[in-house]
């Protein structure tokens, strides 16, 4: 009698522990999508500030210095309104491709996602960034060097939009290795 009733409690206790597997594997399983759907958010957010930034310059920054004499040239201020136009398609492209990421899709789907959002996201610094640069050599070119204050605003841009390029391609590269792990995990506790 003792080894029937202890059988009993053996299975009793094993099947408690395969429910509570299943359940901390649910559970798992809907931390990582969370988790997961957060850095989407905070991603879209980004894209968000970074469209509104480029459109402030383009509709505000530059049209003041064209106005106040900073940029005498209309081939200068035409450059400039060009450059930050492309840079606002570049980061509405950007929040399309975002636009698809979704935590419902299986993990393989979302890992396609990721691949096309860094690909983007590459695709704007390795034509972005020089397009830029040129740029504004080409407005120092054409403005002759004459306007200090136009000098100090570039360079003072220059040096904005670097570290700013820098910090934001630091927070771009853990962030999409902390999606990758996320799918990963994912992919793995099905």
């Amino acid at each position: 009698m003792e080894l029937e009733e202890l059988k009993q409690k053996w299975n009793l206790l094993d099947e408690r522990l395969s429910k509570s597997e299943v359940y901390n594997q649910r559970m798992l399983h809907e931390m990582l999508k969370s988790n997961t759907q957060t850095i989407y958010e905070r991603l879209r957010r980004q894209g968000v500030f970074n469209l509104m930034t480029t459109a402030f310059v383009a509709a505000v920054v530059i049209p003041l210095l064209r106005m106040k004499g900073i940029y005498r040239h209309e081939t200068t201020f035409l450059l400039l309104e060009a450059v930050c136009t492309l840079g606002v398609l570049m980061v509405a492209f950007r929040l399309l491709i975002l636009a698809r990421f979704n935590v419902t899709n299986s993990p393989e789907r979302q890992l396609q996602n990721v691949v096309r959002y860094k690909r983007c996201y590459l695709g704007e610094s390795l034509i972005g960034t020089p397009i830029a640069v040129l740029t504004i050599f080409a407005t120092l070119y054409i403005e002759g060097w004459r306007s200090l204050d136009g000098i100090y605003f570039v360079l003072l841009g220059t040096a904005v939009g670097l570290l700013c390029g820098w910090v934001g391609w630091q927070k771009h590269r853990s962030t999409m290795q902390e999606i990758e792990q996320n799918l990963a995990e994912l992919r793995d506790s099905r």
